[in-house]
């Protein structure tokens, strides 16, 4: 084998191993930066056996240097899931379906009663206290979360305020 042939076979092979490097450290980044997306206090209240909806609190924190958007959301229980955020219209609180949910880099967004929420529609049984309900958040990176919601007793004799 002459010299310039084991000179072009060796660029060949650094080539390879570098294409082999850069994918590994591609498919690192991507693993790390959606550990960065984190749920706190992902609830629900209990309801009725009749319920047709119910709704979903959680707080999702964004600790990467980029703004994520919440796209989707899914799980078995339910017939859909849909992102909401209550408004005023006037005098009367409306709750309006959203798209997305954006959750700014380094900050956290709360889904909680009168603000974002989740719709949980049609549940197919519905959960009792200290159960939990499994879900799927979707993101715009394409990463999916998978959360567990905990159901919430309704404390009654307490005045109750109008939770989705």
């Amino acid at each position: 084998m002459t010299r310039k042939r084991r000179r072009k076979i060796m660029k060949s092979e650094y080539r390879h191993l570098t294409l082999a490097v850069l994918s590994v450290i591609l498919c690192l980044s991507n693993v790390s930066a959606e550990d960065l997306i984190l749920v706190h206090e992902a609830w629900m209240l209990e309801a009725p056996t009749n319920a047709r909806v119910i709704a979903g609190y959680m707080t999702i924190e964004n600790k990467s240097s980029r703004s994520r958007r919440l796209i989707g959301v899914s799980g078995q229980d339910f017939e859909r899931i849909e992102i909401h955020q209550t408004e005023m219209q006037g005098d009367i609180m409306r709750m309006v379906p959203m798209e997305e949910l954006e959750i700014p880099a380094g900050s956290a967004v709360s889904l909680e009663p009168g603000s974002y929420h989740l719709m949980l529609i049609s549940p197919r049984s519905v959960p009792k206290e200290g159960e939990a309900v499994n879900l799927e958040l979707q993101f715009d990176s394409g990463y999916t979360m998978h959360i567990k919601l905990i159901v919430r007793a309704v404390h009654r004799g307490k005045t109750m305020k109008h939770f989705h």
